[in-house]
């Protein structure tokens, strides 16, 4: 790296920085969406394999992800077969923001090995899944909506697409950032400060993607506690909508 783009690149570091203390911290932008691997593999026996995985020959049956080449030979098969899958229902916009990142394989027969290694509640009762594939759709370099793809032992997929198709799908606007955002909700509602997180999440009535503004709860209590929201259509950013978020505290 030359000296200059060296300066460059630490003065944008600088700028995303500031921007993040001016606007909003970076823990309060969350992932949205969900996996959804409790309704297929809880609880079950099974080793997680990804591209950047331990090459160690002596599996860890608690957390640490294996190399994905250690993996079934029709790991990698099914997952092209997804991504197939994934494109042509979707279509090449939305595609292009999909990541994969990892996927666990269910062994039925490792089920003592896991119970000797402290797993004592491991089980094969809520095993409708032999392979779990995980994803994300990076919207961009900070916002991330989660998608789980669950396959039967043939390779069949038994989850749904909790997304558009390429019929519905609507391109996110791009022209955001995160003030901007803030700037639109505290339009909508002015009593949406302060702020408790930002997310893009999926409406499946509509089949659209929509930014969501949430206040954070401050001075809680015990009981219900209500809170302010803007809805903002992630495809055109004029769209709003105001709604009065509810949550049950127990001390």
């Amino acid at each position: 790296m030359t000296k200059q783009k060296h300066i460059l690149t630490t003065i944008s570091l600088f700028i995303h920085l500031v921007f993040f203390a001016q606007c909003i911290e970076r823990e309060k932008i969350t992932y949205g969406g969900e996996y959804g691997f409790v309704d297929f593999i809880h609880l079950c026996p099974t080793y997680n394999f990804s591209y950047d995985g331990d090459t160690s020959k002596n599996w860890n049956v608690l957390t640490n992800p294996i190399d994905i080449n250690q993996a079934p030979k029709e790991v990698l098969i099914f997952k092209t077969q997804i991504e197939k899958n994934i494109r042509d229902y979707s279509g090449d916009d939305l595609y292009s923001k999909l990541h994969f990142n990892s996927v666990e394989v269910v062994y039925e027969d490792k089920l003592k090995t896991f119970k000797k290694s402290g797993r004592q509640n491991v089980t094969l009762k809520y095993c409708k899944a032999k392979y779990f594939y995980y994803y994300e759709l990076k919207i961009d370099a900070i916002s991330t909506y989660l998608i789980g793809v669950a396959l039967d032992k043939k390779g069949k997929i038994i989850s749904e697409f909790r997304f558009p198709d390429k019929q519905n799908y609507n391109p996110i606007d791009t022209n955001y950032d995160y003030c901007k955002l803030i700037e639109i909700a505290k339009k909508s509602q002015p009593q949406i400060e302060p702020i408790g997180d930002i997310k893009l999440y999926y409406d499946e009535k509509t089949k659209k993607f929509y930014w969501q503004i949430t206040q954070e709860i401050v001075n809680s209590k015990e009981g219900i506690n209500y809170f302010n929201q803007v809805i903002i259509d992630a495809s055109d950013l004029t769209k709003t909508k105001n709604i009065i978020g509810s949550v049950n505290i127990v001390y």
